[in-house]
């Protein structure tokens, strides 16, 4: 401190966890450890070679082990090396912060996930080049999500989301010359989920196709299906005139979806909505109402070849952390988790 003269008064040999080889094990290193003493302000400390000496390990041994953790339950690392496991987790949290990356961003995606299915959510926003989370906050409403957004460094180009308010709000709000995309996936869900709720109170298709299966037909494009899928398909339309309608809807708006300039994308959008805005189906009206107040929106979504798919891919990811890790009780260190193991 005072960088003054010091002298040894005591040293000791200890030995130190320096490495890890395999089909070796741990490396040991022999040190003689001085203590000194320094001569003007009476403090004594450890002379620890720069090698961060701390017990019976070295800095680049507890920062290999914090490496070994990426990807893996911190229990099964502890067991490997034969550690303890709160000595493990300590190191962990201590060096892991160290090693996130901040990067810029130019289109971005943002979602929700839960932490505890039906009772709290976060939100997140991921770089959609790199796929890696810049950043996660608690809380699924549009403050949380304008303060999450406020954290994303760069000039954001494009920003894609669901249909939720909150998200469309808040994205407007903090970077008002970006470009709203709407999720493909989860504007082709309207249509999808309105034909499983027709088609499960339909007994006897039950009982001569599962359900699964019935799904998977209704939800494919036509193109995809087989002779005999088809057949089955026109069969199921003929039994519901409401199925109908939300599968004529739906291959509707795939043909909408297809559209390759602005005022083709407005034309065919037009159109739909004349078609289906007021139609006798409720289901399909409903679907319409839900779109037509976010027509400019829709606009960037047909022309946009961006899709929430990597951020869908990404919650898919979280859900294994949570449960590899058997559930986090400090969502701070969930957070990190998912920041650390997510990116290319």
């Amino acid at each position: 401190m005072c960088q003054g003269d010091t002298i040894r008064h005591h040293q000791k040999v200890r030995r130190f966890r320096h490495g890890y080889a395999w089909h070796i094990g741990v490396l040991w290193i022999e040190l003689i450890v001085p203590r000194q003493l320094c001569k003007n302000c009476g403090i004594t400390f450890t002379y620890d070679y720069d090698l961060g000496l701390i017990r019976s390990s070295t800095e680049a041994f507890r920062r290999q082990i914090v490496t070994r953790c990426h990807g893996r339950s911190i229990m099964d690392v502890a067991r490997e090396y034969e550690l303890p496991y709160t000595t493990v987790e300590r190191w962990f949290y201590l060096y892991a912060p160290e090693q996130l990356v901040k990067e810029e961003a130019k289109e971005i995606c943002v979602d929700e996930f839960a932490t505890c299915k039906g009772h709290h959510y976060a939100t997140s926003v991921l770089n959609s080049e790199t796929g890696r989370v810049l950043s996660i906050v608690e809380n699924r409403d549009e403050a949380a999500i304008t303060l999450l957004l406020k954290r994303v460094t760069g000039k954001i180009r494009s920003a894609v989301s669901d249909f939720a308010p909150a998200m469309a709000n808040a994205i407007r709000a903090v970077f008002p010359k970006a470009i709203h995309v709407l999720d493909h996936f989860h504007l082709i869900q309207f249509f999808t989920d309105a034909l499983q709720r027709r088609r499960r109170y339909l007994n006897e298709a039950k009982k001569q196709h599962k359900a699964r299966f019935i799904d998977r037909c209704l939800a494919r494009k036509p193109e995809e299906l087989s002779e005999e899928e088809r057949g089955f398909v026109a069969q199921w339309l003929q039994e519901d005139v409401n199925t109908r309608h939300i599968y004529q809807a739906l291959n509707h708006m795939r043909y909408v979806l297809k559209a390759t300039t602005i005022t083709q994308a407005k034309r065919r959008l037009k159109e739909w909505f004349k078609r289906f805005q007021f139609h006798t189906c409720s289901a399909v009206s409903k679907i319409a109402k839900t779109l037509i107040v976010r027509e400019e929106a829709l606009w960037n979504t047909i022309l946009s070849p961006l899709s929430n798919g990597i951020m869908e891919g990404t919650n898919n990811k979280i859900k294994l952390i949570k449960r590899r890790g058997f559930g986090y009780r400090n969502n701070a260190h969930l957070f990190l988790r998912i920041r650390l193991e997510t990116g290319r």
